[in-house]
């Protein structure tokens, strides 16, 4: 790990860009000049003085953690973090902040040590340096082993890697957010809390309507398991009575149904200042072009072909209802900050 990172994670902000510089002309492999040297020497001794001055010295007071509950991205429980990461300083830094704000947190080195955390107990989140001596492990490699995991551990990624490829390659394996460090802890526990409101229970309700029981009971075992609250109609004509009183999140519905359609039923719903917003995801066997226009036409959101394939089904249901708890989320605060003024 880098001087630079660590001392700009600590809030030393001019420290980190002079170290930075420090490391740019060590590295180089051109013979260094009297003019280059002598300029090193001077930001060694500029970065001691900054080091050594009370005044820069990062104080408590002056830099409250960030509790979680008072993030912009609010989460309903006290979360487990793992940081991972080899620079002991950093972590424990980061580890003390965090957990001023009501976060269980637990520090592995490397990444045997991170297995061994996440055997003996699955954390919420995982924070994940990407560069380890070789014999450590690698950072990418633990990403793509809780990608697989059901349902996946979410990992933002701490790194002072900077190339649009290791984005690339993180974003590729299911990584939930990229900072590139020097970077300030309140940054830190707004990334870790986003990402935990976004992967939490989805405590979302659904509507689904389907003619068909045994569909229906297929996407009970699917869905049931990840929290949703499910009403089940096989009947369409008590669409309307049963919309009013479980006021649902998403609805998802079937195309082909007697008396009243699924196309029939979306139109209602649009029709409805109430249910104007309300995301819509269509079921159909039907692949032609006619029908597809027709779903979307009558203001359906998404759709999905049966027979049903699970993964596809899921990513599409946890799509929806998070991008509309998203918008009104930015709802609630725009009205806030009006109400403010």
């Amino acid at each position: 790990h880098t001087l630079a990172g660590s001392l700009g994670s600590f809030g030393f902000d001019q420290g980190s860009l002079k170290s930075r510089e420090i490391e740019q002309i060590l590295q180089s492999r051109k013979k260094a000049s009297e003019e280059v040297i002598a300029h090193l020497s001077q930001l060694v001794v500029e970065l001691r003085q900054e080091l050594e001055t009370e005044d820069n010295l990062p104080k408590p007071t002056q830099s409250q953690p960030l509790p979680i509950t008072n993030s912009r991205f609010p989460i309903p429980h006290s979360p487990r973090l793992l940081i991972v990461d080899d620079d002991v300083k950093l972590a424990q830094g980061l580890a003390s902040e965090v957990a001023a704000g009501k976060m269980q947190v637990e520090v592995a080195g490397d990444i045997s040590q991170a297995r061994k955390a996440i055997a003996r107990n699955r954390p919420d989140v995982v924070l994940l340096d990407l560069c380890f001596p070789e014999s450590a492990g690698n950072g990418l490699e633990l990403l793509a082993e809780l990608k697989t995991t059901e349902p996946p551990v979410p990992v933002v990624v701490l790194t002072v890697q900077e190339s649009f490829a290791e984005r690339v390659k993180v974003a590729r394996l299911g990584g939930r957010g990229f900072l590139q460090k020097p970077v300030a802890p309140q940054k830190v526990m707004d990334a870790i809390a986003k990402v935990l409101q976004q992967s939490g229970p989805p405590q979302a309700k659904l509507l689904i309507v389907d003619d068909d029981p045994q569909i229906l009971d297929h996407l009970r075992t699917v869905l049931e398991p990840w929290g949703f609250q499910l009403t089940l109609l096989n009947d369409p004509q008590q669409f309307w009575e049963t919309i009013e009183q479980c006021t649902p999140d998403l609805l998802i519905l079937d195309v082909q149904m007697p008396e009243f359609s699924g196309i029939d039923l979306c139109q209602v719903v649009r029709n409805d200042p109430r249910w104007g917003e309300l995301p819509v995801l269509f079921l159909s066997a039907a692949q032609d072009a006619e029908t597809v226009q027709q779903v979307f036409m009558a203001g359906a959101d998404d759709y999905v072909q049966k027979p049903i394939k699970e993964p596809e089904l899921l990513a599409r249901v946890l799509n929806r209802i998070e991008r509309s708890q998203l918008r009104l989320s930015m709802i609630a605060q725009k009205n806030q900050m009006l109400s403010d003024k």
